[in-house]
């Protein structure tokens, strides 16, 4: 699939789950985004690996919105069910939208959407640069682990994860400073240089771009009837 037709049509479907609202609708939509994932044909425990902290957090508002939402326990806790779904729902949908594509071809497909430059470089260094500060990271971890400490509920243990998150801020913040000086000796300037070339948009790429886009229109009047009715049909 052309990474264009890819990066809008997935982008409409994002856009259409984010603005649904209903229970039955945020679970179509997670239907739909896990049909996806299937076409794509990502392992089943690679998606759930990485899906794990998403739905970990998402999972926390079953502890607050039952109890703070003004319409009841009741209200709150679907609320929190349709913010699960949906949280699931668009981090699917995450997965074939960049994961089926070299990071060039992406690079350039957003380029070539007339997405901002600035955007396509904060995309570029997040996924360049983030299993690098992973990395950063460990090894800390690993030099307290050999000096004997062990985390405990205490201040002490508090004062040292403080010291290692602003380690790795300032480590981060001198390699960024590093890597701008050398990619600007370099001849760097904001547009990404690739040898890849896009090919005519073909009648496949157009077929699957009116599904996506047919899907999201789908969510977004379902939405619409499960609230009240269309506003055109009243």
């Amino acid at each position: 699939m052309d990474p264009r037709v890819k990066l809008l049509g997935c982008g409409i479907f994002l856009a259409a789950t984010a603005l649904v609202t209903s229970p039955a609708s945020a679970f179509c939509a997670m239907g739909m985004a896990c049909v996806l994932v299937a076409y794509a044909r990502f392992p089943f425990g690679f998606v759930l690996r990485r899906l794990r902290p998403i739905l970990l957090f998402l999972s926390t508002f079953f502890l607050i919105l039952p109890f703070s939402h003004p319409m009841g326990v009741q209200a709150g806790a679907t609320q929190a069910g349709v913010i699960l779904l949906k949280g699931t729902a668009m981090t699917l949908t995450i997965f074939p939208m960049f994961s089926t594509s070299p990071l060039d071809q992406t690079l350039k497909a957003m380029e070539r959407l007339k997405v901002s430059r600035k955007l396509i470089t904060l995309f570029f260094f997040t996924f360049r640069y983030l299993t690098v500060y992973a990395d950063q990271l460990q090894t800390i971890r690993i030099a307290l682990q050999s000096r004997g400490f062990k985390p405990k509920g205490n201040l002490s243990t508090l004062r040292t994860f403080g010291n290692l998150i602003g380690s790795l801020l300032i480590r981060s913040f001198e390699q960024t400073e590093r890597i701008y000086q050398a990619m600007i000796s370099r001849g760097y300037t904001d547009h990404f240089i690739t040898l890849y070339e896009f090919s005519p948009l073909n009648r496949i790429d157009g077929l699957k771009f009116a599904l996506l886009a047919f899907l999201s229109l789908f969510l977004i009047m379902l939405d619409q009837f499960l609230r009240g009715g269309l506003p055109w049909v009243r």
